[in-house]
């Protein structure tokens, strides 16, 4: 089945985007960004954030529900919510929980100052790099060094390698092009950003070998 190990994760590289534009929080105030979310062809659920800021302060809410069906009856359920803050440009902390098929698991952040303080059910506390990010890909900058699973809460150790541009689909089937990169390590996906460093979707395989796509909602 889907298993969120899969597309939560780290990386350590250097991309296209300037240190100016990447420094940006790439959400405005009051907006909100939705993907379906699709297996083999199928819908199963959605991953929603939305983006608030008061002041120099942006708080980031992730909900994201998945649920596999055979027929009528569910064979695996996903719930997942995080509330993410940012000083300006800079992580400050986040508070997330999950529900994947029955096991509650949760994971707590902070930024300290020489380190990012994670505190996971699964795996203990410990201290990130000051670095980490938390793995919400909302923020391309996660990509340019070492980011922690905000379900597991392990910190990752993958390579990003830039795939090129393309052009993907939303919902309402207007065409966007964006920049492709692949991550591979403990994961194996494919994220998308478009011009405008906004976060466009991504596609991995399920354990089950089936193909997973997020399809942006306009």
């Amino acid at each position: 089945m889907l298993n969120r190990r899969h597309f939560l994760g780290g990386a350590c590289a250097s991309l296209w985007l300037s240190d100016a534009r990447a420094a940006a929080v790439p959400v405005s105030d009051g907006a909100r960004l939705a993907f379906s979310v699709l297996r083999e062809g199928r819908e199963i659920g959605a991953h929603v954030l939305t983006f608030a800021r008061n002041g120099d302060t942006s708080t980031i809410q992730v909900a994201i529900d998945l649920v596999v069906k055979l027929g009528p009856v569910p064979l695996y359920r996903y719930e997942h919510r995080a509330t993410e803050i940012w000083n300006g440009a800079n992580f400050a902390s986040i508070d997330a929980t999950t529900t994947d098929n029955g096991k509650s698991m949760a994971v707590k952040a902070k930024r300290l100052a020489k380190a990012v303080s994670v505190e996971s059910t699964i795996q203990g506390n410990y201290e990130a790099p000051a670095n980490a990010l938390p793995s919400t890909h909302w923020n391309r900058r996660m990509l340019d060094g070492p980011f922690f699973n905000t379900q597991w809460g392990d910190l990752m150790s993958n390579a990003v390698t830039p795939r090129g541009a393309t052009t993907v689909e939303t919902g309402s089937g207007r065409k966007i092009n964006v920049r492709r990169f692949e991550i591979v390590g403990h994961m194996t996906l494919e994220t998308w950003y478009d011009e405008q460093m906004t976060w466009s979707g991504l596609q991995f395989k399920g354990q089950d070998g089936s193909q997973i796509v997020y399809k942006r909602q306009d």
